[in-house]
């Protein structure tokens, strides 16, 4: 029957038209087309997620739904806006609440595809049936009109909202809300807030574009929607977005056009709401919270106000006057007579935790000669208030849970924040206190103080609040402290420290256990691992979090050389404290090696392991920071403590594998990364971070087995695996990677830690010696290749037109420079999580920076083999620009101050030419040479040129000037130490040492080794490198002079 009624449609378009325009018959005809098409386009895009109840189902349908949508693309647009003007009204509204009821009720459809679907419906009624902006915003009401469903937390009231008051069952109607929300998000991308949300119209017609109504003749009407905006943000998350990702950005965009009357109205709803539910946001209060933190808050109005509240703030939107209308606002709500309203409280800390920012000076403004800032505010003297009221109630020592205290600690607490910068480098007070507020905040200190240590409240709540009160104290307050006040403190912070320790210990002792006693099943071992990580109780966490703060501004402290506080440094500089803070340390660094080994030991077992046990820590994020900010500030002694207290433990992973492990892990944690790079890169763990050879290297770098530096065998050298694992074996098709890949990632920070080890150990050490030889016999010039990929090199080629946007990065040019001129990629490795293209660009800069200023001649012979001219060409170019010059200033001055000179031998420096000319002279012979240094150093290798000789044969000068030569090209250090050993060369062939028959040069050219393996036969001494490549070479082992057996 429906086929046959399709057939009378089919023909009869002609009928329809001429049908009494304001007939509902029309109406529900197409409708039912309009309906019947868009389930057609359902079933195709989710035929293969329904189950086969529904295949079924649908299935009798698709046939008879394919020829409802083959007529209605025989039906023109024009034709349907040729209705009347009720007509297309109805239709219209027919629509979008048909549109409305499929998100609300169908069950079946649940893909992010089958929102965009609905949005696209949507937007095609509104372009059918909208003949202007007014019809538009008249057809959006009618599709957000509200129903027993819709919205959930603010209803609609003329141009204003109010809270939704009766009870609905949110657990019910929460996931079909959040669709149609998702819906509504996808309708605010493509024609805007300003239409969507603000409600403005103009002239225009309308469109399912993106251009914004603010170009437009824009006439403000009575469609703002404020309630549905607030709807959106109490929702906070639906089907393929959230507030953070996609409507806050559209908020601050539209807010940037100076629609303040609007973001007001949604304000007030927003605190009328948190008023109205009066809940704690659980947010750590000592410092202000990031956009991203506030998703842990529960109640929706709440989350949704701070959101607002610090996206404004942060982005400017808002200053000081706003801050200061809102503190009035709040301050005017937190008391009902004389009673505090105690809804208001609960919220209000969370809220001055944003606000006293933008309401307060910051500390590094205080030595302005300005006059009061606080003159025309209030913030001053309500704080002293609160502070006031505080300290009139009894000592926490007393208190129990429920009593009111708590709030008012809270507020207290919020009103001096600290401010931590970027990796936790530096704790300092985020504004400036007046002398009356830090008397009053000293009181209620010593107050609790005094109470805590007559009586210990072991009440969780009641350590939270007393910890926050010592970091503010700490932080606003140590000016005043005496000897007691400090002893309290420390003993404090390391008790609690303590505790942490203690907890994750046991973590590292259940994984260590998983790992021996676990399971051959796969599964079940992740299983076990997700369970040993499992924190119950986060309370000793939370309580450590806050003894790290309050220790890392103590340690800032004891290192200010502030002279204005040098008396009241007396007490922190006494060695009187020495003890404790190496005992703080200790535990601090406990922490630290407990979640490094747990990685380490987990990835023993596979890679999800290793994850699981990454993936724990992000919920504990501003912990781990902490730890590893104090990580950075501890001595080596307490470092070297730390790792035999590791190894003694006896897990399955030592101290050095653990740290390896943190250093390369799947899932980083910026702060934790970086920590773990410095200890591997420093002592005491530099010294078993690298090498694991027989001969044993003492303090200064060099090897007390002075034989095993002179072969140049490459098994000599062995580095840890966890290193030589990513430095000799490169990825397979590492070229083809994705340029932020984790294994591209490592493979440079593996490069850096070896650049890093170089850099420490003396120039002319063997140890030094034997990883320069490490290196060109055992690594891959790949590395180079890959660096290059992330270093934009086409504003050095012919074809930079080829992408007119490409432009060389300051931070890569920047990066290469700081590196050669600190010997250090540190700065880099520390900014380079989380992982990013420029982040990369910049890290590469850093590395072949390095690699030149103490690789130049393995970097030289990789830049020789290239053979892509224009590549070669851009790499030289970008090399002259931004390293040769800092390298050949930095060997100029090294050569300059170097102290080899003597009576035989002088060296002047040209720093105009890059010009060194050396002297040698030795009884009545002598000769000049002169090194000059390309533009292009060291890609391209120095020129030496004899000027001058006296009283040499042309054999001996062209032997001396060779001789040179290749020290200096082969060298991969400071030229300097390449002339150095030029002259002890020839020092020691004057006093008479036999060169070797080889190389024809009494100290090797790359190793520095002198001539000891002796021929039995005819007594000739040869370098072991040289002979090592002759055996190589030549495929016997015979003298090279007397061919006897070797």
């Amino acid at each position: 029957m429906a086929h046959f009624v399709l057939d009378i449609l089919n023909g009869s378009l002609f009928c329809l038209n001429i049908i009494e325009a304001e007939s509902e018959l029309v109406q529900g005809i197409l409708a039912a087309i309009f309906i019947i098409d868009w389930e057609f386009s359902c079933i195709n895009v989710s035929e293969d997620k329904l189950n086969k109840e529904h295949i079924g189902e649908t299935g009798s349908r698709l046939a008879f739904c394919e020829a409802v949508h083959a007529f209605r693309c025989k039906i023109r647009d024009q034709f349907l806006r040729g209705f009347g003007v009720n007509n297309r009204k109805s239709l219209g509204t027919t629509l979008v609440q048909s549109i409305k009821c499929i998100t609300f009720v169908d069950n079946r459809f649940e893909s992010d595809n089958f929102v965009s679907l609905c949005g696209q419906w949507t937007l095609d009624v509104f372009e059918i049936f909208c003949q202007d902006q007014v019809e538009e915003q008249q057809l959006l009401e009618q599709f957000l009109i509200n129903n027993d469903l819709w919205p959930l937390w603010v209803i609609p009231d003329g141009t204003g909202a109010r809270l939704r008051t009766d009870n609905v069952s949110l657990s019910l109607h929460v996931p079909n809300n959040t669709k149609f929300i998702a819906l509504v998000d996808k309708l605010i991308s493509e024609i805007g807030f300003d239409r969507v949300v603000a409600g403005l119209t103009s002239e225009a017609s309308p469109s399912s574009t993106k251009d914004s109504l603010t170009d437009l003749g824009i006439n403000k009407t009575h469609y703002s929607r404020p309630w549905l905006a607030a709807e959106i943000l109490c929702t906070w998350k639906w089907l393929g977005g959230c507030v953070l990702d996609s409507f806050l950005p559209s908020f601050v965009s539209y807010m940037k056009n100076g629609d303040c009357g609007f973001s007001d109205s949604i304000l007030n709803v927003l605190i009328d709401g948190a008023l109205v539910h009066g809940s704690c946001s659980g947010l750590n209060l000592l410092k202000r919270a990031s956009v991203d933190e506030l998703e842990a808050v529960d109640e929706p109005f709440l989350r949704a106000l701070l959101s607002v509240l610090s996206t404004f703030f942060q982005d400017n939107l808002w200053g000081n006057e706003k801050a200061t209308s809102l503190f009035k606002l709040l301050v005017d709500k937190l008391y009902i007579g004389d009673n505090a309203n105690l809804n208001c409280l609960k919220i209000l800390p969370s809220i001055m935790n944003i606000l006293v920012r933008p309401l307060s000076i910051g500390v590094e403004d205080q030595t302005n000669d300005l006059p009061d800032p606080y003159s025309e505010s209030k913030l001053h003297n309500v704080t002293v208030d609160w502070l006031k009221r505080t300290v009139c109630f009894p000592s926490l020592s007393t208190w129990q849970s429920g009593e009111d205290m708590e709030d008012w600690l809270q507020l207290v607490i919020s009103c001096f924040p600290v401010e931590v910068t970027e990796i936790m480098q530096e704790i300092k007070p985020a504004r400036y206190v007046f002398p009356a507020e830090r008397a009053v905040l000293y009181e209620l200190f010593q107050k609790q103080r005094q109470g805590a240590s007559a009586v210990l409240n072991k009440l969780p709540l009641v350590q939270k609040l007393l910890s926050e009160l010592m970091v503010i104290s700490v932080a606003y307050c140590w000016e005043d402290f005496d000897e007691d006040d400090w002893k309290f403190v420390l003993h404090r912070l390391r008790f609690w420290i303590e505790a942490a320790v203690v907890m994750m210990e046991e973590v590292v002792e259940n994984v260590n256990n998983t790992l021996t006693n676990g399971s051959n099943d796969v599964n079940a071992s992740l299983n076990e691992f997700e369970s040993a990580v499992v924190i119950s109780d986060p309370f000793p966490i939370e309580l450590a979090r806050n003894a790290l703060v309050g220790f890392s501004l103590f340690c800032s402290l004891i290192g200010s050389q502030d002279k204005e506080h040098t008396g009241n440094l007396n007490h922190l500089g006494s060695e009187k404290w020495e003890i404790i803070t190496d005992r703080i340390f200790e535990g601090i660094l406990r922490l630290f090696f407990c979640t490094a080994a747990s990685e380490a030991i987990a990835n023993s077992c596979c890679h999800e392991a290793s994850s699981i046990i990454a993936s724990s820590r992000l919920g504990h994020r501003q912990f781990w920071e902490s730890v590893a900010s104090c990580v950075l500030q501890s001595s080596s002694h307490a470092r070297d403590k730390a790792m035999k207290s590791i190894e003694i433990w006896g897990l399955s992973k030592g101290a050095i594998s653990s740290l390896y492990a943190l250093v390369f892990s799947c899932k980083p944690l910026p702060p934790l990364q970086y920590a773990a790079f410095v200890l591997l890169s420093t002592e005491p763990g530099a010294q078993l971070a690298f090498t694991c050879d027989t001969g044993k290297v003492s303090n200064d770098g060099t090897l007390n087995n002075e034989d095993s530096i002179e072969t140049s065998s490459a098994e000599n050298v062995h580095l840890r695996e966890e290193l030589s694992y990513k430095l000799e074996k490169l990825p397979p098709m590492v070229l083809e990677m994705d340029l932020v890949a984790h294994e591209r990632v490592n493979l440079l920070v593996a490069w850096c830690l070896l650049l890093e080890h170089m850099t420490s150990l003396p120039s002319s050490s063997p140890a030094r010696e034997r990883i320069i030889q490490y290196v060109q016999e055992s690594t891959s010039s790949v590395i180079l290749d890959c660096l290059f990929q992330h270093i934009p090199l086409e504003l050095y080629m012919g074809s930079s037109s080829r992408k007119k946007d490409a432009e060389l990065p300051a931070a890569v040019s920047e990066a290469a420079r700081r590196a050669i001129a600190t010997s250090s990629v540190s700065y880099s490795v520390q900014f380079l999580w989380p992982v990013g293209p420029e982040k990369m660009a910049s890290l590469a800069g850093a590395v072949f920076g390095l690699m030149l200023h103490h690789l130049p001649a393995y970097v030289r012979g990789w830049f020789s083999d290239i053979r892509d001219r224009s590549g070669s060409s851009a790499i030289e170019a970008f090399t002259k620009a931004w390293c040769s010059p800092t390298l050949i200033s930095n060997e100029l001055s090294q050569i300059k101050k170097s102290s080899f000179a003597d009576e035989n031998f002088s060296v002047s420096v040209s720093k105009s030419a890059n010009e060194v000319v050396a002297t040698y002279t030795k009884d009545e012979t002598g000769m000049d040479l002169v090194i000059h240094l390309p533009p292009s150093y060291p890609l391209r290798a120095v020129d030496v040129d004899c000027t001058r000789s006296l009283g040499i044969t042309e054999v001996k000068r062209r032997k001396w000037l060779m001789s040179l030569m290749s020290f200096v090209r082969n060298q991969n250090g400071a030229l300097a130490e390449a002339i150095r050993i030029w002259k002890s060369n020839f020092d020691k062939e004057f006093e008479g040492v036999e060169e070797c028959p080889i190389c024809y040069s009494v100290i090797h050219t790359v190793n520095h080794s002198m001539p000891r393996l002796a021929c039995k036969t005819c007594k000739h001494k040869f370098h072991s490198a040289c002979l090592y490549k002759w055996f190589s070479t030549s495929h016997k082992s015979t003298c090279p002079l007397c061919q006897s057996p070797f």
